[in-house]
């Protein structure tokens, strides 16, 4: 069994840490699904702003 890859991990907190500002804390208490969803809803609205 394969864990997730840890350079996505950091890719998501630095991601979430510069769009809202949550500290390392904040985003590792959010489980994987979660931190994906926030992730995807964020660059989703970025993506938006700029259409």
């Amino acid at each position: 069994m394969t864990g997730y890859p840890l350079d996505r991990v950091h890719q998501e907190v630095a991601f979430l840490g510069r769009h809202v500002h949550w500290t390392l804390t904040e985003v590792m208490a959010l489980d994987h699904a979660q931190r994906r969803r926030w992730v995807r809803e964020i660059a989703d609205g970025l993506t938006a702003e700029e259409h």
